[in-house]
This record gives C-alpha cells, structure tokens and sequence, in this order.
C-alpha cells in the first residue's frame, strides 16, 4: 500500500525513499504539505499547518497550494486558468471526494458556481521512487468553457537557497548541462517550438547542496513532446513554487458540453543520495514504465548509418557496396538516410513523397534487403512524415494540407512546411503511407525525424477560435499516427530524432525504442552532450555513432577514442567505410564484437559518472550490473606532469575479488573495498588518450 487518508482528508503518497503529502484545507481547498524523505506516520500532517496573515498580504499567495487558480486573489503564477460563458475568469472550487485504486488516487474538485469539473491523478511507482501527476477538466455544463492555462501539476519545496540543473543548447549543441541559483522572482525553461526542442528541456532538477553521491536532490520530467513550460517561482513567503505542463502561450482550449482535456504526466521523483541515484532511478522507471514493450527488454542492435558516406547521393550499388562492408565489421542494422525517395537529390524536393526513387534505385527496395538478409542483418530507413517540400507531388496537389494564415504567404524552414496534423485526412495518409511502406518491403527500422518547428499555427479545416488549440493538436495527433503505426508493425523499431535530440522527452519515450541525442558526432563534444543526457534520461536510448575523424570541420581524433565515446551508450557505425583502411576495419571489427559482449552491461546497467572532464580534468564512466563493471576514460590534453589519475569505481561488492583488465596495461587483482576506497590508477599521456577497463569477479574467470 503506497497511498494513505488519514485525518481531516490528509493524502500521503509514499515511496520507498519518498514521501508527498497534501490535504483538503477548512475551505475545501488543496494544500500542498510536504515533498521529501520519506515519512511513515500520517498523523504527523493532521494539523493544518500556520498561515500568518496580515491585511497587505493575500493568504493564498503565502499558502502553498496544490492546485491554484488565477484569479481569486492569488498574485503568484498559478496553474490553471478558464474563462466561463458569462465572462468570470477565476475557478473558485472545492474538494468533492477521492478515490484509490491500484496504487493510483484521484480527487475531484468542482466549481462552486458552474459545473466544472477539475479531476487531480497521482499514481505511485513505489520501488523507483517516482510520483506521477496528471490532470483532467471535465465541462459538466451546457455552454462552452474556455481553458487558457492547465498544468500537469503544482507543488513546492519550503525555504530559499534553492539550485537549478537543466540543460540549454541549440542545434548541434545539445544537452549543455548547467546549474544557476534560483533567486527571487521566476525562472521559465520552454519552448514554443511545437517540440522539445534544444534551448530547454522539460525537466527540472533542484537542491540545495547536493552531488553526485551526497545530499537531496527533487526532480521532475514532463512526458510531452510539444510547446511545454516548467516555473520555478522563490516567493517571498519562503517557498519555491513549482508548475509544469502544456505552455500557456498562443493556447486555448475551447470545451463543449460534455468535453474533457487531459493534461500530460509530470512525473515527479526524489533522490537522498545525489545525482547518480537520480540518474539510475529514472533509467529503471523508464524501463518498466515508460519504454514500449517487448524491445525495453532487449538491448539495441549495432547499427550503421549512411548519412555521412553517400549524403543525399544514394543509390542501389553504392548502398550494396556499403552494406557489405558493414557486414565485414560486425554491424546488425543498416539504416539508410535521406535522400531515398521521390525527387530528392538535396533538401529543397521530395518531403512528402515517400514512395522509392525509381532512377536511384530501379529495382526497388528488395536487392539491398536481400542482401542484407544473406548476412542476417536487418534494413532501416530515415523519414520526415510530419512534413513537406513545396517541390513535392504531394504539395502540389494538396497545398491545403499545411499549416498555414490565409492572407500570407507560407514561410519555409529548410525548405519545407509542416503538415497540418489536425486534418484527419492528413494523419491517415501518413499512417497509410508508412504502412504500405513497410508492409512492401522488409523494413524492420525506421528513424523518424523533424527539422522544422511549427509556425501560423492555423488550419483550413478549423474556426479561427481554434488556431489556439492546434499546438496540442499536432502533439495528440504525433502520438496517434506513431501509435497507430506501432499497432500495425509491432515488430519494428523507432528512433525518435528532430535535428539532434529536439524530441528526447518522457513523452516521445512511450512510443519510440531510442533516441537521437544530437546531431553533433565529435567525440569531444559528445562526451559533454551525453553526460548532459544521462541525468534524466536512460542509456539504452542514447544511439551514438562513430563518424569520420574531423568531420564537418571539426576537430581529428583518433578512431579509438572516438569508438571509446559511442560505445558508452547504442553503438552506431557512421563513418564512410569506403575511405576506411585495413587497419581501421580490423579494429571496427575488433571494438563492435567487443561492444556485443558488454552492451547488456551498458544499456541495462547502472550508470556511475566518476568524473567530468571540465571539473577533473578526466571524463571516467562506469556501467556495471551488480556482478561485473565496464569503466571509460577520456583525456582530451594531458596537463604538464600529470599523466596518471585515479578513479573509484562504485557498487562492487567489498569482499569480492575482481580481476581488472585495463587496455593496454597489465592485468590486476584487487579486492573490491580496495577499488571503492583506494582508487584504480589509469594512465592516460597524449591528447585524446582513452581507455576501456573491465572489472570481473574472479570467480567469473
């Protein structure tokens, strides 16, 4: 049982290591009561906590609330707001009753005046220590009710002093970790995208005074894949409040007689032991809860992509010639980027028409799947379904079917327009298109991409007073037409890209089996990006591939430290194997078996972040799975002397013995108190040294 009433309507929500508690004040309204370590008696909350008051002050901005309604004297950031039929702007409700059910509680508030109904979900992921918190509106009435703000959900953390770690970013730059002191006033991380996007993303971590093993750290992560809003407001009554959800901006919703609106889950969790069991908390709750089932279970493939060999210069003897080759190192999936399908030479034609090129490949699809079936390897393709090209059949003869202002011309983004996934019409021609697509050819991969964000958010087929609603419109619709293709091709596979890592969310998570973290392949910036990731977001969907050293002009590496960086998360092959030496391809060969011995232990693992390059002066990582441990380490430029540098793995067992093979360096025997305690020196003396160690219990020897 993870879930309590005790008296005087007190709701506590316990996990094992967690405890969130509100209650149903003397006005029937919802006070939020505590977030933190957990707390076993309930009794310990039944007294209504002290409100001081004073006739300057409003005694709703000093209560800390768990849902808030702009308006009624409430002059902080609230988390709802609506507009009635005859004008009033505020939802004065009250507690109505609860109900529980399989480790999930619902409480209805209702209106005091019109039949609107505000329905709070929280469910309860004891042993991950995760909250989830959602919210339904129900339109109980006859005239039609407008919503202008509805958050996922509201709560706080007392006190000041309070620090924020998010990420911020564009493309090619994503995932760039940073930490800043919440002062007073309001901290907003959005986006107005359409999508997650780069410049935020939509979690949150806050603490006080807190590192990767030490101190509390509160998190949240938001599971919508569109325009999203996180507020961290330090009020001056002494808390920080919180609100997540749907971004308020250009949005409304406009509910009928009997409609609904259902927010996307926050899912809230609490860590007493730093970042690094944050970290491990989420990948196991992704993993049960989140991930699409059957393929959470099963690690992801080696794949090779083409993008950076042929560009959009595909054809069927080069993709052969390619195929072979990735077939000599070991590769499982071979994906085939853009550039496949109707008259697409570069980026300004063909969006839309995802039907095989004919010129490019006159045979069709089926000479590079069987080929690729010879060496019992699988095919994959890349597609942008959410978009088009003006240059495209499917454009020309549909030009209403895009987002679009009938007085203004339609403005490009990379040459192409975005799709108006409100139409109905348009969601069943992409779920038919893919489908035929797939059912016609052995396809067992698909990268499905976005490199445009919405804009003139209007549509053809809606009332100008719905052009606000279209932003949750074309998320709702994403979700359809990927479901609806997932039910029909359940065996097939989905990465989740937009220009880089513009869709990695919670939300994006429940229907694709991976994620493309960043457009951006130097090993280099990889390592920042990738650390950035794996705060919040699991390994298993980290796809990262090895590309050409110096590729778009970036900086030369050599091809160990790069393979060293990929196979940290889903190794991927991306460099041209046509330019690539004897040598390399033996060691391609060597380091992709190596990778399939140890990428349960990666994917499935715990993760442990050692150290970071820009505070240590080393990046060192360690996966392990309780029994053994794979541990990597980068230097990007030795500093004068120091050449050697001592690491301390984390989660072995202190009695065991563990047999310690580190590349290139004799092999050790340490015991596993000596490793945590002492340290494991590494020696790394030239720039873009790297290393892979494996710690294994002797008795696996």
């Amino acid at each position: 049982m993870a879930i309590f009433i005790g008296e005087n309507n007190v709701f506590l929500l316990n996990t094992q290591n967690c405890s969130y508690s509100f209650s149903v004040d003397r006005e029937g309204l919802l006070r939020h009561l505590y977030w933190g370590s957990r707390i076993d008696t309930i009794e310990d909350f039944k007294n209504e906590p002290y409100v001081w008051e004073q006739g300057f002050h409003s005694i709703y901005d000093v209560k800390r609330e768990e849902c808030s309604s702009f308006g009624t004297m409430r002059f902080k950031e609230t988390s709802f707001k609506v507009t009635y039929a005859d004008g009033t702007r505020d939802f004065r409700y009250r507690y109505v009753k609860h109900a529980i059910e399989n480790d999930e509680l619902t409480v209805i508030l209702e209106d005091t005046v019109f039949p609107l109904q505000m329905i709070l979900h929280y469910k309860v992921y004891e042993d991950v220590d995760v909250i989830e918190k959602r919210r339904t509106v129900k339109n109980c009435g006859n005239d039609v009710v407008v919503v202008e703000r509805l958050h996922s959900g509201e709560c706080s953390l007392p006190g000041a002093g309070w620090n924020l770690k998010n990420f911020n970013g564009m493309w090619n730059s994503d995932f760039d970790a940073y930490e800043q002191k919440i002062t007073g006033g309001k901290t907003v991380l959005e986006s107005l995208r359409g999508a997650t996007g780069h410049v935020a993303n939509p979690s949150f971590m806050l603490y006080q005074n807190a590192g990767e093993t030490y101190g509390e750290v509160y998190y949240g992560a938001l599971a919508w894949s569109g325009n999203f809003k996180i507020i961290l407001e330090q009020t001056p009554y002494e808390y920080l409040n919180i609100l997540a959800g749907i971004n308020d901006t250009d949005f409304e919703w406009r509910m009928k007689a009997g409609e609904t609106l259902e927010t996307p889950a926050l899912y809230l969790g609490y860590s007493p032991d730093g970042f690094d069991r944050m970290s491990n908390s989420m990948g196991e709750f992704a993993r049960k809860y989140v991930m699409p089932q059957p393929l959470a279970s099963k690690p992801l493939s080696v794949l090779y992509n083409s993008w950076e060999a042929t560009y959009f210069d595909v054809n069927e003897q080069a993709q052969l010639e390619l195929i072979d080759k990735a077939a000599q190192i070991g590769v499982e999936l071979f994906v085939m980027d853009d550039g496949w399908f109707g008259q697409r030479s570069d980026d300004h034609a063909g969006l839309g028409d995802w039907q095989v090129n004919a010129v490019k490949f006159p045979n069709g699809l089926a000479p590079l799947t069987q080929r690729l079936k010879s060496y019992g390897m699988r095919f994959g393709l890349w597609i942008e379904p959410e978009m088009v090209n003006p240059d495209s059949e499917l454009y020309r003869k549909h030009p209403d079917w895009v987002y679009r202002y009938a007085s203004r011309p339609v403005m490009e983004g990379r040459y192409q327009y975005m799709l108006d996934l409100t139409r109905r019409d348009v969601q069943d021609y992409i779920i038919g298109e893919i489908d035929r697509l797939l059912a016609e050819n052995d396809i067992s991969y698909i990268k499905w991409d976005m490199n445009r964000g919405l804009s003139e958010v209007a549509s053809a087929i809606l009332d100008r007073h719905e052009f606000k609603s279209i932003w949750y419109r074309h998320t709702a619709a994403f979700y359809h037409i990927i479901q609806s293709l997932r039910e029909l091709h359940p065996e097939v596979e989905w990465e989740a890209c937009a220009s880089g890592g513009g869709r990695v969310d919670y939300g994006a998570m429940r229907y694709f089996d991976e994620f493309w973290p960043s457009d951006n392949t130097d090993p280099l910036d990889r390592l920042s990006i990738q650390e950035g990731y794996s705060y919040l977001y699991p390994i298993k969907y980290m796809r990262a591939w090895v590309t050409d050293s110096g590729n778009n002009g970036k900086r030369a590496m050599p091809l160990l430290f790069r393979l060293h960086v990929s196979m940290c998360g889903a190794l991927g092959i991306g460099l041209n194997l046509n330019e690539c030496t004897e040598e390399d391809s033996k060691i391609l060969e060597k380091y992709v078996a190596l990778y399939k011995e140890i990428r349960s232990i990666i994917q499935f693992g715990q993760l442990h972040r050692l150290a970071s390059l820009p505070v240590d002066g080393l990046q060192a990582l360690q996966y392990e799975n309780g029994k053994e441990s794979v541990l990597f380490a980068f230097l990007d430029h030795p500093s004068r002397w120091r050449t050697v540098f001592t690491v301390r793995p984390r989660g072995l067992d202190a009695k065991t013995s563990y047999h310690v093979e580190i590349e290139g360096q004799q092999q050790q025997t340490y015991s596993g108190a000596f490793l945590m305690n002492s340290g494991l020196p590494i020696t790394l003396n030239h720039d873009y040294a790297s290393c892979m160690v494996r710690l294994l219990p002797e008795s696996q020897i």
